[in-house]
């Protein structure tokens, strides 16, 4: 399986997030410059954390004007399969394949931690069984990490199942007055109406080895190369 991983200046954990993808089997990971102008047809797309462009304007702003942003947007719109994680779900946001936007933290400060989430059921056939009965703890790090989106996007998200992530207590309780972040719903994750693209903010390639504070991130990510592979999903050039 195909995965291409696109890299902008300042996408501080594309490293990371290649490596953990390339220990996944069957994944052959690649990386796609945000200059160039082809993915190499992949199976899967995955757009990483970090700053894109040093966040300027607003995070994904500038990303977005890149060759390779307008490649993911076709790939996407032709059904191919993508995720963006932090930075990557910010310009998902900005490219409109997701609904929605990322604004500053409710704080007004950066925040790294690690947060309790709960994996919501989805009719995604690429994150479908990745719902856990327990709580999983998995790190953030951010500065434009709370969600927002209107009235009519957030009754859509939930009604079709396309909340992918919330943020709960460490119960696994969900308040909604009274969210992480202030984020609309308490949502971490979502997906894309056809369900073939998936933004969190949450980075699970920073709960993947032994030594992170859980491998809630591995079994998620191994989840959903597992259900691609079920799926027979195949490349789509772009």
């Amino acid at each position: 399986m195909k995965v291409a991983i696109v890299e902008y200046p300042g996408s501080t954990s594309f490293k990371e997030t290649k490596r953990v993808f390339s220990e996944i089997e069957p994944c052959e990971t690649y990386s796609v410059w945000h200059s160039e102008e082809s993915l190499r047809d992949p199976d899967l797309v995955v757009v990483p954390g970090g700053f894109s462009f040093g966040d300027y304007l607003r995070p994904g702003a500038l990303a977005r004007l890149s060759p390779a942003s307008g490649l993911v947007k076709r790939f996407a719109s032709k059904g191919g399969k993508v995720i963006g994680i932090g930075n990557g779900f910010q310009l998902l946001c900005e490219l409109e394949l997701l609904p929605g936007a990322l604004l500053s933290n409710s704080s007004l400060s950066f925040d790294s931690s690690e947060v309790f989430l709960r994996v919501e059921k989805s009719d995604s056939e690429f994150t479908v069984g990745c719902e856990q009965k327990e709580p999983v703890q998995i790190p953030i790090g951010c500065y434009f990490g709370r969600y927002w989106a209107d009235k009519r996007s957030l009754k859509d998200l939930e009604e079709n199942g396309k909340i992918f992530l919330r943020y709960v207590n460490q119960y696994g309780d969900f308040d909604p007055d009274n969210t992480y972040n202030n984020s609309a719903k308490g949502i971490a994750g979502i997906l894309s109406r056809h369900g073939n693209v998936l933004g969190m903010m949450p980075h699970p390639e920073r709960a993947f080895d032994s030594f992170h504070v859980s491998t809630a991130g591995r079994d998620m990510l191994k989840k959903v190369i597992s259900n691609m592979q079920s799926s027979g999903s195949s490349g789509l050039e772009g």
